[in-house]
């Protein structure tokens, strides 16, 4: 695992899932150098249509799979590789993201009437990351030549309705040997058995729908103790809800992990985000999210300095 930055992010740094509801590239990129103390390449549904669409084409619904669907850049590329290199964050660390394999698979399936990913779909979903991971290299050799280093995120929101099993974790390969820093983000349900033997350096999952069982803090537990990042969904996009009641779940989800190791470790190991992306938001209803999400970490920030200290006085 390669993190040559990882120590210079703030404490529980703040960054987004993906999507915005910006349509020109500029004003997006404004934002998110903004509003998030980890940059990220936006994808913009008004401009490079839904997670689908952005890397199949205008048309998801035709069957088949075929070189001249790829669609390397997000629409937001060019103005994000410029601000990079007229204005990179401080730390060095910025995020990309590209819709996974296996959501790319399903929805050709689906398109040609199948359900499920059947092993032919499954070898579909091994040949669409080798394709996949050829365009992130590509992204991820030009934010490197600026001295920034990138952390590539792969989408796979319904991965737990899959079907895959631990032994189908080596699709993820050609994705994970595109970047020295590499991760996976799921919205819905987590097949924390497969995740872990995946092994990202970074997970990104919705916090929001529950308290974490045992699998979960296990998979956690290990994903820390080898170096890795846990990217805590800690606000819902549509109903962000109070800050103080999205703070206690983000300090709960943190400390029932410090069961397994110190609570310490797994603050520092911690980064923030909405649960999944805000494209279909209001450009207010974003503003409104991204200002929740960076005071939910404010206030886990200074909860536990609060904590610290009053340690140090007993």
């Amino acid at each position: 695992m390669s993190t040559p930055a990882w120590d210079g992010l703030p404490v529980l740094a703040t960054t987004g899932v993906g999507s915005l509801p910006f349509v020109e590239p500029a004003d997006a990129i404004a934002h998110v150098t903004g509003a998030y103390q980890v940059p990220f390449c936006p994808q913009l549904p008004h401009r490079d249509g839904d997670m689908i669409q952005e890397w199949l084409g205008s048309d998801p619904s035709r069957c088949g799979w075929s070189p001249d669907r790829d669609r390397e850049r997000p629409v937001a590329w060019d103005a994000f590789v410029a601000q990079m290199r007229d204005d990179p964050p401080a730390h060095g660390m910025v995020k990309l993201q590209v819709t996974g394999p296996v959501t790319l698979a399903i929805a050709l399936e689906r398109a040609c009437a199948r359900r499920g990913l059947s092993a032919a779909a499954r070898e579909l979903a091994a040949e669409i990351a080798t394709w996949l991971a050829a365009g992130a290299a590509g992204q991820v050799g030009e934010l490197e030549a600026l001295g920034v280093h990138p952390i590539l995120v792969v989408d796979e929101p319904g991965l737990a309705a899959a079907g895959l099993s631990r032994e189908h974790a080596a699709i993820w390969d050609p994705l994970r040997a595109a970047a020295g820093n590499w991760g996976v983000h799921v919205c819905g349900a987590v097949p924390w058995s497969l995740v872990d033997e995946v092994e990202p350096d970074v997970l990104s999952f919705d916090l929001t729908r529950g308290a974490l069982e045992p699998p979960a803090r296990q998979t956690l537990d290990r994903l820390v103790r080898r170096g890795g990042r846990v990217l805590w969904g800690a606000v819902d996009p549509v109903r962000p809800g109070d800050v103080e009641t999205a703070a206690a779940r983000l300090i709960a989800a943190m400390f029932s992990l410090g069961e397994l190791r110190p609570a310490s470790h797994v603050v520092v190991a911690s980064l923030v985000s909405p649960a999944c992306g805000s494209g279909r938001l209001s450009l207010e209803g974003e503003l409104r999210l991204a200002a929740t999400l960076d005071a939910v970490a404010g206030v886990v920030r200074d909860g536990l300095a609060i904590g610290r200290a009053r340690q140090a006085r007993r």
